[in-house]
């Protein structure tokens, strides 16, 4: 609030000084004043500015500290997200907007100490019932702190702030030592021949059934996904017109990568096996079938990746399959890849990894070689016995 002080200036006439002061957190302590000969001018002028600084809170800043002004971790996490709009998937946005949801969110990016992130950690693990938060694994914890690293670089090399992520990693190295956050194990689960059969047999006679309530074709899709080594977003994203079909090759648009998938293309080889599940996806009576269900002819199925998900999860809850992921399937796909004897250039044709080291954790040795493995052809045999 502003204050009037009465004086009497060198000449001895009565003047009245209005004196405004705010301390804003974030803003450097503000103070500014001027002189009136009426009491009445220095109130209405108090009102008129403090008025303008509500509505223009920059008037706050001087030019040496207008750049230096820091945001709140919420505030750069909608500014970067903003920023970088249609660069990731829908899982980062919505993640950093969950973890500014918390405590440390208010807090200014300059202001972060390790104690903030070891609280915030331990918060993430323990959970809390009062607020409904389950509790999470270490893994969980350590791609949290990740993201909120990758934002403190992002303020510091694209927008010039003076902010710094060494409390940060030093939160991160004592959370490590304390094996309170961790990278987590490597997945090395892959669906048994049992477990395929099932789920090939469940599918198909859910589509004979139900036809109008089964939306996708999941006996086709879940072979696909092994042999193509595909996400199930790519694969209900792959376009007709991106298909090189005389070179075998299809492009992947907006691959997911850890620095944006947005114009990250690449193209896979289509195998024989491959080709099977491609050719009978486009049988007429298979396309008919997706119009039907609103799935544009431009792609190869169309849809959502996540309903693809949400399904095969069903039917794995209604089958007693335990602990298996559609993700899972692309691990299959590239142990199949190994289990053929092709070499790693070979493989990353098909998978689209960058390197070993990524391809390797895609790729479970212990289960090679294999002698009941089960394929396509004789999954749908088993599927269509009465």
């Amino acid at each position: 609030m502003g204050t009037i002080q009465k004086r009497q200036n060198p000449s001895g006439e009565t003047v009245y000084r209005a004196i405004i002061r705010i301390n804003r957190a974030g803003y450097p302590n503000f103070s500014e004043s001027r002189t009136f000969s009426k009491r009445s001018l220095a109130s209405a002028w108090i009102k008129k500015r403090e008025a303008e600084i509500e509505l223009n809170p920059d008037i706050l800043l001087d030019k040496k500290s207008k750049k230096q002004i820091i945001p709140t971790l919420r505030e750069a996490v909608e500014r970067y997200i903003n920023e970088s709009e249609g660069q990731f998937g829908r899982t980062k946005p919505s993640t950093m907007r969950f973890l500014a949801s918390f405590e440390i969110g208010g807090i200014r990016l300059n202001r972060l100490k390790r104690a903030d992130y070891t609280e915030f950690a331990l918060l993430r693990r323990r959970g809390s019932p009062e607020r409904n938060l389950p509790t999470v694994k270490g893994s969980t914890v350590d791609n949290d702190l990740q993201y909120i690293r990758s934002l403190l670089k992002h303020a510091h090399f694209m927008w010039g702030l003076d902010v710094s992520w060494n409390e940060l990693d030093m939160a991160m190295e004592g959370l490590r030592r304390s094996r309170l956050i961790d990278k987590g194990e490597e997945r090395m689960r892959l669906p048994s021949r049992d477990e395929l059969l099932a789920l090939t047999r469940y599918f198909w006679q859910q589509k004979q059934r139900y036809p109008s309530q089964t939306k996708f074709p999941m006996y086709l899709i879940i072979w696909f996904a092994i042999y193509s080594c595909r996400r199930e977003g790519e694969i209900t994203r792959l376009l007709w017109s991106d298909f090189d079909e005389d070179n075998r090759v299809w492009l992947v648009r907006d691959m997911k990568h850890p620095r944006g998938s947005k114009g990250n293309h690449a193209a896979f080889l289509v195998k024989d096996n491959t080709m099977q599940l491609i050719n009978c996806l486009r049988e007429s009576e298979m396309r008919t079938y997706l119009r039907k269900h609103g799935f544009s002819p431009d792609y190869l199925i169309g849809g959502d990746g996540k309903s693809v998900g949400a399904a095969f999860t069903n039917a794995c809850k209604i089958l007693g399959i335990k602990d298996l992921r559609f993700h899972d399937l692309r691990h299959e796909g590239a142990t199949r890849l190994a289990e053929d004897g092709l070499t790693v250039p070979q493989m990353q044709q098909i998978t689209l990894h960058q390197n070993w080291k990524t391809l390797q954790r895609y790729v479970n040795m212990a289960a090679i070689p294999r002698k009941d493995r089960l394929d396509f052809d004789e999954a749908m045999e088993y599927a269509q016995q009465e």
